[in-house]
C-alpha cells in the first residue's frame, strides 16, 4: 500500500511538472491561460471605470420661448445625466441630430407650455430618448424626470405659499410622504462595479476551459499519447495522471485569482466586502471543478483549435444563462438548469453575495456543496475519459506493431 501510495505520488509530481513546462512552452496556451487574465479584466476596467453615464449630449426643441420654458431648460442641463448641447427651431431639425449621432435624446416643449402652467392647466413635455440602447435610455429618462420633477413641485409649492400657506408647510402639503431611496451594495448604480465582479468569475472558467483544451487537442494533433495508462501502476493509474496535471493548472490560477480578484479590485475600486474564509471556500471547489470538466472535455478534441472553436462560442451562453446579465428567475427553468453543468452558473451569484454583499460561510453553504458535488463527478469523469483514451492509445500502439501486446 506505502509503495503504491509513493508511486503515485511520484508519478503526480512527474505529471505535475510536465504539464507546467508544456504550457510555459506553448504560446498559445501561456496567452490564455495567464496573460488573458490580465488583459480581459483591465480592458473591461479601463471601459467601464466612469460606472455610470454623465453628461448625455441632448437637443432641447423650445417652441415657447418664454421664461418657464427657459428655466426648465437650465434645470435639465443642470442634471448630471444630461447635458443641453443643442437648443433648435423644430423638432426635424432634433431628429436630424439624434440620426447623425449627436445627441442621445430630445426634449420637445409646446408652444402653449407656460400659458398652461400660469392658468393652473396640465403642461406636457416630450421626451424621445434611444430604448435601442437601455444605459442611455436610463439616463436621459432619469435627467428629464428629475427635471420636469423639480420644475413641476416649485410650481405647486410657490401656488401653495401664495394661497398663504409658509414653505416648510407648503413643501410638506406638495410631498406628504418623503421618499428614502438607499441604493445597495453599489451606491453609485456603476456599471463597472455592476458587471466585473461576476465577469472575472465566467473569464477564470472559459480561459480554463479553451487553455486545457488547447494543450489536450494539441497532444492528440501531434501524435503524443500522454493520456496512456502508465505501466508503473497496473490498477488505478490514471489517477495519479489527472492530478498531477490538475495541480499544475490549480496551482496557475492561485497566481491568476490573486491578480483578478485582488489587484484589480484594489485598481478600479469594485466593491469587497468578503471575509478571507467564504471566498476561500468558494474559490477552491470552483477551480477544481473547473479543472476537471476541461480535462474531461480535452479527451475529446483531435486538433488545437477544437477547444478554441467550441469555448468560445459558449462563452457568451455561459455569461447570458450565469444570472449576471438577466436574472435568473426570467430564464426558462430547463434551461437555466442544463446551465449547472457549467461551474459558473453556481459559482457567478454565489461570488457576488459574498465579494458584493458580504455574505458569510452559511450564506453561500449551498453553493459550496453544489460545487464540491461538481468537483467530485468531474473528476470522476475525467479520469474515466483518460483511461478510456489511454487504452485506445494502447490499442493503437499495439495494432501498428509499435508494443507487444
Amino acid at each position: 500500500m506505502f509503495k503504491y501510495i509513493s508511486t503515485g505520488l511520484g508519478l503526480s509530481y512527474q505529471y505535475f511538472k510536465a504539464e507546467l513546462l508544456a504550457i510555459f512552452k506553448d504560446t498559445g496556451a501561456l496567452l490564455i491561460l495567464f496573460l488573458a487574465l490580465i488583459i480581459y479584466p483591465v480592458i473591461y476596467g479601463i471601459a467601464y471605470k466612469k460606472e455610470v453615464l454623465r453628461d448625455i449630449p441632448m437637443a432641447m426643441v423650445d417652441l415657447d420661448g418664454t421664461a418657464s420654458s427657459r428655466l426648465l431648460t437650465r434645470m435639465a442641463d443642470a442634471t448630471e445625466e444630461m447635458k443641453v448641447t443643442h437648443r433648435v427651431g423644430s423638432l426635424l431639425e432634433a431628429e436630424q441630430l439624434f440620426f447623425d449621432g449627436k445627441v442621445g435624446g430630445v426634449i420637445l416643449i409646446p408652444a402653449d407650455f407656460e400659458k398652461k402652467v400660469m392658468s393652473g392647466q396640465q403642461a406636457s413635455v416630450s421626451i424621445y430618448s434611444d430604448a435601442g440602447y437601455f444605459l442611455v435610455y436610463k439616463q436621459t429618462l432619469t435627467g428629464a424626470m428629475q427635471s420636469v420633477g423639480t420644475f413641476s413641485g416649485g410650481i405647486e409649492v410657490r401656488r401653495l405659499m401664495a394661497k398663504g400657506a409658509g414653505l416648510e408647510q407648503a413643501v410638506s402639503r406638495r410631498d406628504p410622504i418623503a421618499l428614502n431611496s438607499v441604493m445597495l451594495f453599489n451606491p453609485a448604480g456603476g456599471y463597472n462595479s455592476f458587471v466585473i465582479p461576476g465577469l472575472m468569475m465566467v473569464i477564470l472558467q472559459q480561459t480554463l476551459l479553451i487553455g486545457i483544451g488547447l494543450l489536450g487537442g494539441t497532444d492528440k494533433e501531434r501524435g503524443r499519447f500522454r493520456f496512456a495508462v502508465p505501466h508503473a501502476l497496473q490498477k488505478g493509474g490514471v489517477i495519479p495522471v489527472v492530478v498531477g496535471k490538475a495541480s499544475a493548472y490549480f496551482a496557475l490560477y492561485l497566481v491568476n485569482i490573486v491578480i483578478t480578484q485582488i489587484w484589480v479590485y484594489h485598481w478600479f475600486n469594485l466593491p469587497d466586502k468578503a471575509s478571507f474564509l467564504p471566498a476561500l471556500v468558494l474559490i477552491i471547489p470552483f477551480l477544481l471543478a473547473v479543472i476537471f470538466l476541461g480535462m474531461a472535455l480535452s479527451t475529446l478534441f483531435y486538433r488545437r483549435e477544437h477547444s478554441i472553436l467550441f469555448f468560445v462560442f459558449l462563452s457568451p451562453i455561459v455569461l447570458f444563462l450565469s444570472g449576471l446579465s438577466w436574472p435568473a428567475s426570467a430564464i426558462p427553468h430547463w434551461l437555466h438548469g442544463a446551465a449547472h453543468l457549467f461551474p459558473s452558473t453556481v459559482m457567478v451569484p454565489a461570488w457576488l453575495r459574498v465579494r458584493t454583499m458580504g455574505a458569510e460561510l452559511h450564506h453561500v453553504g449551498d453553493a459550496f456543496l453544489f460545487l464540491t458535488l461538481q468537483a467530485v463527478v468531474y473528476f470522476g469523469l475525467a479520469v474515466g475519459l483518460y483511461w478510456w483514451v489511454g487504452k485506445r492509445s494502447v490499442a493503437k500502439s499495439c495494432k501498428a506493431g509499435e508494443r507487444k501486446c
